[in-house]
């Protein structure tokens, strides 16, 4: 099943360059290596950003492993005490919780919430790619749902492969629960509605990415928000969507930790009914109870120190 995992390390190393993707990259290649025919294939995991710092030598992480049915070959778990290079950093993982453990099945037949609208914010620069007529891949900074959510393709051997979350739901889903879903999908993200967020508008980042070469990104805020009066299904398919994109991440090099997004406020259609519902209003009627002034008294009768 996809599993998520929050890991606290502390470094041992007295000095050392930033972390770098590439180098937290190599790390997880090593817990979780893959047949050398599969190499430069899409990986099995999620790095949802990079180790951040969070007080004097304590760091988080978070990572995601994605297959449904086999599982990583290295549970996080077991390396507690065991110090793990990354670069020029010497990190000990000192405690890991998980923090997912849903199957796929469950995501998509039971998610938790079934959401009318949400805000998703981004915890590392997105790179979203879009192909242009010339043939060439371009960046783009406000990607809509369609391309927010991923895509699926079909192998020339019949198999399914993709990117983002519904590609995760294609490429480890059980059949018979990922096709039925994956035929539907379009219609929920054709449906929603994608808006600004003005408390963390959208902005064009850069990472420094391997070689020396710089990743163009994006990063900040947006809504998206189902239309008023939508079937309970859409909402239903919305919920999995959001649960799987925050496992996933959005757009490319997610498994060197770009894309990581949080889903912040969601809303659901009850809770969009009460914000219709007009508060009570006061009988204009009645005078105002007098202002209490027992503060105002305590304050000037206190005459005592402070300190002795």
């Amino acid at each position: 099943m996809p599993r998520r995992w929050t890991l606290v390390l502390r470094d041992h190393a007295d000095a050392a360059r930033p972390v770098r993707a590439v180098d937290c990259h190599g790390l997880l290649n090593s817990w979780w290596p893959q047949p050398d025919a599969e190499h430069g294939a899409a990986k099995k995991w999620a790095m949802n950003g990079w180790p951040q710092p969070i007080a004097d030598r304590l760091w988080v992480w978070s990572l995601t492993w994605l297959d449904d049915a086999v599982p990583p070959l290295t549970d996080p778990a077991d390396l507690v005490g065991r110090v793990q290079r990354v670069g020029d950093h010497l990190f000990e993982p000192l405690s890991v919780t998980s923090v997912h453990a849903r199957g796929y099945a469950d995501i998509l037949g039971m998610p938790v919430r079934t959401p009318m609208s949400a805000e998703l914010h981004t915890v590392s620069p997105v790179v979203s790619l879009v192909r242009g007529a010339d043939g060439e891949d371009g960046f783009q900074a406000w990607p809509g749902p369609r391309l927010l959510f991923g895509a699926v393709h079909r192998s020339p051997t019949g198999g399914l492969g993709g990117s983002g979350a519904v590609g995760a739901v294609a490429r480890f889903a059980p059949r018979e629960v990922a096709e039925p879903w994956l035929r539907r999908i379009d219609e929920v993200t054709t449906r929603l509605r994608r808006g600004s967020d003005s408390a963390a508008p959208i902005r064009a980042a850069e990472h420094p990415g391997p070689a020396g070469r710089t990743v163009p990104g994006w990063e900040g805020g947006l809504r998206l928000s189902l239309p008023h009066g939508s079937d309970v299904r859409h909402m239903a398919d919305f919920g999995a969507l959001l649960e799987l994109v925050e496992l996933t991440g959005v757009g490319k090099y997610t498994a060197q930790g770009f894309g990581a997004l949080r889903v912040d406020t969601l809303h659901t259609s009850h809770d969009v009914a009460a914000g219709r519902r007009r508060p009570p209003t006061r009988d204009r009627r009645r005078p105002r109870p007098p202002r209490p002034v027992y503060a105002e008294h305590q304050e000037q009768e206190f005459d005592g120190l402070l300190f002795d």
